[in-house]
């Protein structure tokens, strides 16, 4: 639909009052050009508002209507009304992807009345639209032989220059609608449609000519003095607020653009332009999902809207669904030949595709159309930069830098590249000099702004890692994160055969909104870590609500740091997961399990095709945990068909860039349908290893709700499952009178009932009557296939009544269809605890620990009974854990420390020993004894001695201190 140029509404009819144009011959070259607004035609105006609201075949009938009445006597119809006319009924059919309609249309009343320039001039919009340069500037020049000052004409010949490359001409042009605004300003200031062209030309121009505040200002003022206007001008005028909501876009201003194209959507629901310009934010967020939506909702409105493929394509890209990014970038490219945007995806495509002849043709066809093409060069380095092909991404942006050094779009396409990649001074002075350039940027102001924060930081410099941190806030994080890489660095490297070149940056941002800025230049992102494949970011873990183990995060992060470079950032993204929740080491957990159990049989899988959507666009909420358990049993799947090397031999594969489909055939020699049976095998063979009943709820009770359940039971009043069921219903309201009545009956339609029997031993556990509890319950469990509930609860019992040897049997009982069951262990821990069964108690905790990777709890325990018990390595092992939970809590230096010195690690004991002491440990005196005491074993009399001198100082009395200068001072004496 153009740029904007919408029906000339102005030329209408001199017939409605009957009057001929006084002093204009008839026939004349300016008779139908320019005609003062209709005023007296009611069925016009309706058939435009029906054009603006988006109701095209409505208004299609409606123009056509006024057509046919104006056309009784035959011959009535003047050429101002058939002029007017085919604009309506054409824009409705280009609207709707009608364009040879559209374009027949405009042709044969221009042919029937020659002296009109909008109808050619809207001609040439069309072609222009379709890739048609020659027929649109033919059509223009028609328009301006007519009128010189066709405003349409001339937004024509001004993209035309552009779009070819002249640069200077298209300037001058568009620097015309100003002159003209200025000249004519009382004139143009009462038509929408002419606003909107000022408009867009006067912002081409600024953009071209201005910098700084003037383009700041300047750009302001069109939106207020211009867009506004034409809306106030015309409350239909739906492409004003559109093309404010594109200039905010064009900022990286998302806000204040959804804002400005819903006020466009109200207007237009059906505007191709405004969803597509909505879904190119839903792209910049990475609602990717909601984009896809809006692309094909375009698309089924009009089938020939090249901005809707272009928009498909990029979501593909997102999606690194390159096959169809590719095809939906060949649509575009045949609905349009000419247009930059859908060349640069269709070059992007096939290098993704690995297809470099493919990407090099399409480039030869930019420059064929354009010897300096900006945009297609910027677009091509927007969408290889996303997906991480760094230098392809920067030889772009630099061409597109050099086509039009004037643009700002390039030069922050390429600070945020490089802000990816860790070249942060370079980043810097991109920015710098993009935001110095244009101010309206929103993205390069925030990039500033990050830069400038991190300033602040400071690095902590080891062998293979620099991690940068805010100092007065994770200094003491970062030095342990830097001895946590370097130990985690040899085992997967030799792991995956590859070590990263130079130092890996890791860094810390100060909390959520700085990390969120850091990574994509905009104030949220929803999720707490990204890895670039040269930078990893972490949101602080200080600024979480929700404490988490960031040494398996480090781990994950790493692992993608290490397969991305090794595969020059060609591995999937399904598989670069599955090598790093593999590098995790923990168990599977419970979660995926249970999926596992309900998917598995019934073949609700993702395959090698789908699931990478599982990470990128999930369509249920389980698909991408999913994903992340389909993709690491792909990766086991693997080693147990095709051998220990097989991980190794798909990296290599991916590096050479060789596609999933290709790798499979040139590393395992099978195709790739057999490769996904024998992996469906596979998983057929693991969910017989997984014992986990089917959660009871869900077996025993279909979800209704409790009003259908009340006429549940009023039909069946004799449904011993119905009665238990509202039972367990009123019990969970707490409700026990309404409660009592149903669970008798439950119990006497059917004895031993297991939710009935539930219930009851509940409302009596309630009055504190155990023991009547206990005979209800215990009936009522089957050992061959026990109720959750039922199990749960005789556990409990039997351990408050010290049955321990029962209880422990229950809860084995439990485990053996549900082995990891973190509810089962934790009662086998406490029945151990009671027994004093040390080692099995240890053993317990240690489960649990592997089931929740954050939980401090278990750990602390775990390092405090190795302790005691005289494990001083175990200990050790379980104290750091907690560190990668919280690494400021003194209580856990102290901790690890003991166990050190218990072990003769003197060095590293003294060391988190004054850790604790610098993070305000309660106590203080008591670990500067312990302190003492390590600098006493590992030989430092003098440090002893002094240590313990500042105890006595601050407390003479301190036994423990007096004891051992004692003894200092014995030993020194001998």
């Amino acid at each position: 639909m153009g740029y904007g140029i919408a029906i000339v509404v102005a030329l209408v009819v001199q017939q409605a009052d009957g009057k001929a144009q006084a002093g204009k011959p008839a026939g004349a070259a300016k008779a139908v050009a320019r005609v003062a607004p209709a005023t007296g035609d009611p069925q016009l105006k309706e058939a435009r508002r029906l054009l603006n609201n988006g109701r095209y075949a409505e208004a299609d009938e409606a123009f056509n209507a006024v057509k046919t009445a104006a056309s009784k006597p035959p011959g009535h119809l003047e050429p101002p009304l058939k002029v007017a006319l085919a604009l309506g009924i054409a824009e409705c059919r280009a609207s709707q992807g009608e364009y040879p309609s559209a374009i027949e249309i405009l042709k044969s009343t221009e042919a029937e009345v020659p002296g009109s320039a909008d109808l050619p001039a809207r001609l040439s919009d069309v072609y222009l639209t379709r890739g048609d340069w020659d027929a649109a500037e033919a059509a223009m020049k028609r328009a301006l032989k007519v009128d010189p000052d066709n405003l349409a004409a001339r937004w024509t010949e001004a993209r035309l220059y552009g779009l070819r490359g002249n640069r200077e001409k298209s300037v001058a042009a568009c620097k015309w609608f100003i002159d003209r605004y200025n000249d004519r300003r009382e004139q143009i200031i009462h038509d929408a449609d002419a606003l909107l062209l000022v408009g867009q030309a006067a912002e081409r121009y600024y953009r071209a000519t201005a910098r700084g505040e003037e383009l700041k200002d300047s750009l302001s003022d069109i939106l207020t003095e211009i867009y506004d206007t034409a809306l106030r001008v015309d409350p239909t005028c739906w492409r004003a607020p559109w093309l404010e909501g594109r200039l905010f876009l064009s900022g990286h201003d998302e806000m204040h653009a959804a804002q400005e194209l819903a006020r466009a959507q109200q207007i237009n629901p059906l505007a191709p332009e405004v969803i597509v310009t909505l879904g190119q934010t839903d792209l910049e967020g990475y609602r990717l999902a909601a984009g896809r939506h809006k692309a094909e909702r375009a698309l089924e409105i009009n089938p020939h809207y090249t901005p809707a493929q272009i928009l498909t394509a990029d979501l593909n890209i997102s999606d690194e669904r390159f096959v169809e990014a590719r095809d939906a970038a060949q649509k575009a490219v045949a609905e349009n030949p000419r247009d930059e945007d859908a060349l640069a995806r269709l070059a992007a495509s096939y290098r993704l595709l690995v297809d470099p002849v493919g990407s090099t043709a399409a480039e030869l066809a930019a420059l064929a159309v354009n010897p300096h093409p900006a945009t297609f060069y910027t677009a091509l380095g927007e969408r290889l930069s996303d997906r991480r092909k760094y230098h392809s991404a920067e030889r772009a942006f630099l061409l597109a830098a050099a086509a039009d050094p004037g643009r700002p779009d390039a030069p922050i396409g390429l600070g945020m590249l490089y802000m990816q990649v860790g070249r942060e001074t370079e980043a810097r002075s991109l920015f710098d000099a993009a935001f110095e350039a244009d101010p309206f940027n929103q993205r390069s102001y925030n990039m500033i702004k990050v830069l400038k924060h991190l300033t602040t930081y400071t690095p902590v410099e080891s062998k293979h890692y620099t991690v940068i941190v805010d100092p007065t806030q994770d200094e003491l994080l970062g030095r342990y994160m830097s001895r946590y890489l370097e130990s985690i660095y040899p085992t997967l490297t030799s792991r995956f055969g590859y070590a990263p070149p130079g130092k890996t940056k890791i860094e810390i941002l100060k909390d959520h909104q700085w990390f969120s800025g850091r990574t994509v230049g905009q104030p949220f992102v929803p999720t707490v870590g990204a890895c670039t494949g040269r930078v990893v970011a972490l949101a602080s873990p200080r600024a979480t609500r929700v404490p988490f183990n960031w040494a398996r995060v480090l781990t994950h992060e790493v692992t993608h740091v290490i397969t991305l470079q090794q595969t020059e950032f060609n591995i999937p993204h399904w598989y670069t997961e599955a090598l790093a929740v593999e590098s995790e080491g923990y168990p599977r957990p419970q979660e995926w399990n249970k999926m596992l159990l309900e998917r598995v049989p019934a073949r609700k899988l993702l395959n090698l095709d789908t699931i990478n959507l599982g990470f990128i666009r999930p369509k249920e909420l389980e698909d991408r945990q999913m994903a992340y358990c389909q993709a690491q049993l792909y990766a086991r799947y693997m080693l147990k068909r095709f051998g220990d090397d097989a991980l190794i031999k798909m990296l290599m594969a991916y590096r050479r860039g060789l596609t999933t489909d290709r790798a499979i055939d040139e590393c395992f020699h099978v195709a790739k349908a057999d490769f996904e049976k024998g992996y469906l095998d596979y998983l057929d063979e693991v969910i017989k290893t997984i014992r986990i009943p089917v959660d009871d709820k869900k077996k025993d009770e279909k979800q209704v709700s409790f009003s259908q359940l009340e006429r549940q039971v009023k039909e069946k009043p004799d449904d011993p499952e119905l009665n238990a069921r509202m039972a367990y219903e009123h019990f969970a309201r707490r409700s026990y009178t309404e409660a009592r009545p149903y669970v008798d009956k439950a119990l006497r339609l059917k004895p031993h009932h297991p939710l009935a029997s539930y219930v009851k031993a509940r409302m009596l556990q309630s009055i504190g009557d155990e023991t009547a509890a206990l005979a209800v319950i215990e009936p009522a469990l089957d050992p061959r296939n026990p109720n959750e509930r039922v199990i749960d609860l005789l556990a409990e019992l039997k351990l408050k009544a010290g049955a321990l040897d029962e209880a422990a049997n229950l809860y084995e009982l439990a485990r053996k269809d549900d082995p990891y069951h973190s509810k089962w262990i934790a009662g086998l821990a406490r029945v151990h605890l009671r027994q004093k069964k040390k080692d099995k108690l240890l053993e317990d905790l240690a489960m649990l620990a592997a089931n929740d990777a954050d939980d401090l709890v278990v750990r602390k325990a775990l390092a405090e009974r190795h302790l005691a018990a005289g494990d001083a390595t175990g200990a050790a092992k379980w104290a750091n854990e907690c560190l990668y939970i919280n690494v400021y809590d003194p209580t856990i230096h102290v901790l690890l420390a003991d166990a050190q010195a218990a072990g003769k690690h003197y060095d590293d004991a003294i060391e988190e020993y004054r850790t604790a002491l610098e993070l305000k440990i309660k106590k203080s005196g008591d670990v500067k004894v312990k302190l003492a005491k390590a600098q006493l074993g590992k030989g430092d009399r003098a440090g002893a001695k002094a240590t313990v001198d500042e105890v006595l100082k601050a407390d003479p009395e301190h036994p423990e201190a007096l004891a051992l200068r004692k003894e200092l001072e014995g030993k020194g004496g001998k």
